[in-house]
């Protein structure tokens, strides 16, 4: 077995950063969309909560008709948000453990389906895979006992229940078709390497074959999550402006009939 050069080391710890680097992004992207969100939902209950006390008993006219102005939406809306909190909290803390690799398969699935976040989580596991199978391959290992390290080393549960059967296939005799059937991840570096895999390759065709693949994983990694931290901000800031702007009409609709109460204007309707 060749010893790795300079380049073949400084190339495996790049990509290692870039896998780093994608997953410290995407948690630092949601921890701030979830801090403005909770933020303005914090703003817009205080803001509902003290409109609605001093709306308590106030009325207003309409003609010489007395009516009461309403405050029970009001105190709905405010555990609306308080619902929305909590919501809130429970996805930011099931996206930093699936970001750690935390969760089990069913729970890991679900998250892998939220548009953008879920498909850079699972190319953050595909990057990590293609890396530790050439790493493997170069060290002329066997496909069973890489894939049996790639999964120690894989943090998505959905992916490593996949290498783990995959690896008993491919002990157990089957065809490369038949042990990699039904991958959890469809992007192109691994679809490439499940047909190209099929033929007969020499070992040097199969190390290119799983560098070309790693390489091409952690490109997709790169502008896969630097345009999901962008999705991110956006989402969260629209989130909390929506959510702070909702409680401001509602106090403002509530202080314009107190207002009216208070001066009698609304006699001349």
């Amino acid at each position: 077995m060749a010893s790795p050069t300079i380049s073949d080391q400084a190339e495996a710890d790049m990509w290692s950063v870039i896998r780093d680097d994608a997953r410290s992004s995407l948690s630092r992207a949601t921890t701030v969309s979830f801090i403005y969100l909770i933020a303005a939902l914090a703003v817009g209950a205080f803001l509902l909560s003290a409109v609605a006390e001093l709306s308590e008993d106030a009325v207003y006219y309409v003609g010489w008709e007395e009516k009461e102005v309403l405050i029970t939406w009001m105190r709905s809306l405010i555990w609306v948000y308080a619902g929305i909190a909590v919501a809130a909290s429970v996805i930011w803390l099931v996206v930093q453990l699936s970001l750690r690799g935390s969760l089990p398969v069913v729970i890991a699935t679900i998250v892998s389906k939220i548009p953008g976040l879920g498909r850079a989580i699972q190319t953050i596991a595909l990057a990590n895979f293609c890396q530790s199978i050439y790493r493997s391959v170069v060290n002329s290992k066997t496909y069973g006992d890489a894939f049996r390290a790639a999964s120690d080393e894989t943090r998505f549960t959905p992916l490593r229940l996949w290498i783990d059967r995959s690896a008993a296939r491919l002990d157990s005799g089957q065809s490369w078709e038949n042990a990699l059937l039904r991958p959890p991840i469809k992007d192109h570096p691994l679809a490439a390497v499940i047909a190209i895999g099929q033929s007969q390759l020499s070992r040097e065709e199969t190390i290119h074959m799983w560098h070309r693949a790693a390489s091409d994983s952690h490109w997709l990694l790169q502008t896969r999550s630097q345009r999901t931290v962008r999705h991110l901000f956006r989402v969260g800031l629209i989130g909390s402006l929506f959510t702070a702007g909702l409680a401001i009409l509602a106090t403002n609709t509530n202080i314009v009939l107190m207002i009216e109460g208070l001066t009698f204007t609304g006699w001349w309707f």
